[in-house]
């Protein structure tokens, strides 16, 4: 068995050897057909980009099956929350009023493209327009009292029947109908003499608020006072970009020239808004890593050619690896796009160990020929098992259940492996092409690197002891690395979108937290029916306090049951509808302009036990709609009954409640931040857990096809266990938390930590100590330049605006600061340690 084991460790570097033997030849042999080869494979790489269409919503980067998500996901659909614009008032709440109807009035005439951009613009709890409607509703309430009064207000709505009470109501009408109440509250008054809205309407506001508002205002104003919240429904859906691009502008103009902040959120303007930050980011990210790297590159080699060959060996492994992406994806989400960073760190990589073993070479004396051959046969078999060895982990994750890590993984993947062909074959052309025999080449600055060498021979024994310590130290630190769950801060951290959010969190919410249960069913009723003992459950953790507001549409209207005990305490009452016309008579009112409230008094209707669905179709065509589209929602699916609860940090066990859910109605389902956290947490860690696995699995054996001894192995892999592990534990020292995207730079950390070490074992594990200590400068060298240009590449992302690039490139900085650290002081300790010089 170790014998077939060897003889295909064998067979397959002498393969490795042979390919690359051929890209030396054909190079050298057919520079034209190379050129012609890469321009065609940019030209199809470049058609089949062009039908690749970039995403910015956030929330498509993670799997929508998944139960919580999937619910949040059809809540925005109901709601309309996916495609509503909210504008977010700040200043003094004396002028906000005024202000708001300057800008709602601006929105309402705003057009896109010759044609109205919102469907409508609401800021108040009913518009004017509507009175008629809400004078309806009023009038329906006052005639069906045991509909809409909460349980705990019968004894005041027994009062309000009584001969006294009666009279005194009617002083109050003729008080009102004197006074200047306008034409609305005139349809008022007269909708409810009785002045039994008093006791309906603050239920029915209440449970149309999906905010903290104030109770006392008409407008959607904070309870503070100091932010009133506007919500408009734009003409078309956010994945309209020209559109959304169009209205955003449109809005800007609107709020322009107004004496108060407005804050805008919302599908549009947050896919605008995003997409230019990420844009903008990435763009400036490429950019300047890319200067910072030609910098690096042209500092050390002092060659004007090779430094301009890397753009166009970046530039190729990027198109290719985006039109073979494109053959499997038919869209890609904008933050993958920051692939793109990494990979000029990585194919820089390759440009200088290529580069600086042919400058090496030409220094030593060798041919033009001689020294690009010793570069890409030679150095080329490191290269070709470092960067399997890195796109492989990437490209496992290519599987991964999780769009964001899936995504990322196949570009990187795709990337390296280009880029490094890319490199085999058009830096030969160019060296080749650029080359005299008799160009000086002058030895390449050592950069310490010696007295590094040194130093690991020295002390070797504290060194590596001393690792170990560090090692235990950062592991157990790393163990209080926390996870961020939160979705909000994947995003730019400045933006409108983002300060809009946090002033509702602020001023708005009505408690930190919340959940959502849906029940459905096939009709109304039955899940009507079902949501019953979801309002049961929420009613008793409101009473034992792990609530702080709950909502249904059984709590802004009464059930059967509830109005059958409301109309039985009403038949003892004693009131006649004759006397209540014959004292309106005798109080100098009109009674033909109260006939409809009689007539119904007249029908029993107080008395009556009304339907729910009537009840539920007397909201839906009031102004308060809204509590009904809210609560229960009609799709082609069926009907869903949903249960808003609201509770503070370590109020609710959110675990035991979802269980407690379930057992009482097995079919619920419910979803909230937390919820979609753990469901994208558990989705997260499997894709990472498995993709770091099967990395490292591949990563070994190809490892072991490289080499024929375990020191090989240990010193690739040690210090990748280093740096991932100390990554963790800086992590956890300086506050960073591991969130849904920088985990997956611990793959980052397996492919690109293996290669460090095994180049400088690849040079120096074999020779006489001189040659040793030369290899190791050269191989060294490379090594500690491919890290300054990975960090300059990927790491460039820590400084950006968007909290998922910026997560991923301090991870990054973290992790391979410590691996290439650990591969320039253990590896050559290890070699010192176990080797026996010769001289």
């Amino acid at each position: 068995m170790f014998d077939l084991l060897n003889r295909l460790l064998v067979w397959s570097n002498a393969q490795t050897i042979r390919h690359l033997g051929w890209i030396d030849r054909i190079t050298r042999q057919s520079p034209r057909l190379v050129i012609v080869s890469f321009l065609a494979l940019v030209f199809l790489s470049v058609s089949s980009l062009l039908t690749i269409h970039f995403e910015t919503d956030i929330f498509r980067l993670f799997p929508a099956d998944r139960p919580a998500m999937r619910l949040l996901l059809d809540s925005l659909e109901w709601s309309g929350g996916a495609n509503q614009a909210y504008f977010l008032l700040e200043g003094d709440p004396a002028v906000l009023p005024a202000e708001a109807s300057r800008l709602a009035e601006r929105l309402r005439t705003l057009q896109v493209d010759g044609a109205p951009a919102f469907k409508r613009v609401v800021y108040r709890i009913y518009e004017e327009s509507e009175a008629k409607r809400f004078a309806d509703l009023v009038a329906f309430s006052a005639a069906h009292p045991a509909a809409f009064v909460p349980l705990n207000d019968i004894p005041a709505l027994l009062e309000r029947f009584k001969p006294k009470a009666v009279d005194q109501a009617l002083d109050q009408l003729t008080a009102e109908l004197a006074g200047s109440i306008g034409a609305s509250g005139v349809g008022l008054s007269l909708a409810d003499p009785l002045g039994l809205r008093s006791l309906i309407l603050p239920r029915l506001k209440a449970g149309s608020q999906a905010l903290d508002m104030d109770p006392a205002s008409p407008y959607f104003l904070s309870r503070d006072g100091r932010v009133l919240i506007m919500i408009a429904e734009p003409v078309k859906p956010v994945q309209e970009m020209a559109f959304a691009r169009k209205l955003v502008a449109g809005i800007n103009q609107a709020r322009s020239g107004l004496p108060v902040k407005i804050s805008c959120a919302g599908a549009h303007i947050s896919a605008v808004i995003d997409e230019a930050a990420m844009k903008y980011n990435i763009l400036s990210c490429i950019l300047s890593s890319l200067v910072v790297v030609l910098g690096i590159f042209y500092a050390v080699y002092r060659r004007i050619w090779p430094t301009l060959m890397i753009p166009v060996v970046l530039a190729v492994g990027v198109l290719l690896a985006l039109g073979t992406a494109g053959l499997f994806l038919s869209s890609i989400h904008i933050i993958s796009f920051a692939f793109m960073a990494l990979i000029i760190g990585l194919g820089t990589d390759y440009s200088i160990h290529l580069y600086d073993r042919f400058h090496t070479e030409r220094v030593a004396g060798a041919t033009t020929d001689q020294a690009v051959s010793l570069a890409v046969v030679d150095t080329g078999q490191g290269l070709f098992t470092a960067a399997t060895t890195t796109a492989l982990p990437f490209l496992a994750l290519g599987w991964a259940e999780v769009r964001a890590l899936s995504e990322l993984g196949l570009l990187v993947g795709l990337g390296v492996i280009f880029s490094l062909y890319a490199t085999l074959f058009l830096m030969p052309l160019l060296l080749r092409k650029t080359d005299t025999p008799d160009r000086l080449y002058r030895a390449l600055p050592g950069l310490g690197l010696v007295r590094l060498w040194r130093l690991a021979g020295q002390w070797s024994r504290p060194l590596l002891w001393g690792a170990g310590g560090l090692t235990m130290l950062f592991f157990l630190l790393s163990l209080h690395t926390s996870f961020d769950g939160e979705l909000k801060n994947l995003q730019p951290q400045h933006s409108e979108a983002f300060h809009a959010q946090e002033l509702v969190e602020q001023h708005l919410n009505l408690a930190p937290k919340s959940l959502l249960v849906a029940v459905d069913g096939a009709s109304q009723a039955a899940a009507m029916q079902q949501n019953l003992a979801v309002e049961a459950l929420a009613a008793r953790l409101a009473a034992e306090g792990r609530l702080q507001a709950w909502s249904s549409l059984g709590q802004i209207m009464n059930r059967r049951a509830d109005q059958q005990q409301i109309v039985a305490r009403l038949q003892g009452t004693g009131f006649r509808t004759d006397e209540l016309a014959k004292k309106l008579y005798d109080k100098g009112f009109s009674v033909a302009s109260f006939e409809s409230y009689l007539n119904k008094l007249r029908a029993n209707s107080l008395t009556s036990v009304l339907d729910e669905s009537v009840i539920i179709a007397q909201l839906e065509a009031s102004p308060l709609r809204g509590v009904v589209d809210r609560h229960l929602v009609h799709d082609r699916s069926g009907w869903h009954s949903l249960t808003y609860l609201y509770f503070k940090a370590g109020q609710l066990d959110q675990t035991g409640f979802v269980q407690e859910l379930h057992k009482n109605v097995p079919s619920a389902r419910v979803t909230g931040t937390d919820l979609v956290s753990q469901e994208l947490l558990a989705a997260v860690r499997r894709s990472a857990v498995t993709g770091v696995s099967l990395g490292s699995l591949l990563v070994l054996a190809l490892l072991l096809t490289h080499f024929k001894s375990l020191n090989g192995i240990v010193a690739s892999l040690g210090p990748v266990l280093f740096g991932a592990v100390a990554m963790l534990g800086t992590m956890a020292l300086v506050g960073m938390k591991l969130n849904f995207m920088n985990i997956m730079v611990l793959v980052t950390i397996v492919g690109m930590g293996s290669d460090y070490g095994l180049h400088i074992q690849h040079r120096c594990a074999e020779g006489l100590t001189e040659q040793q200590e030369q290899n190791f400068i050269q191989a060294a060298r490379s090594v500690l330049l491919s890290a300054l240009t990975t960090v300059a590449g990927f790491g460039s992302l820590a400084f950006t605006d968007y909290g998922a690039m910026s997560s991923i490139g301090w991870a990054t900085n973290y992790g391979i600061g410590f691996t290439v650290l650990a591969a320039l002081l253990l590896v050559p300790a290890t070699l010192r340690l176990v080797t026996t010089p010769r001289r």
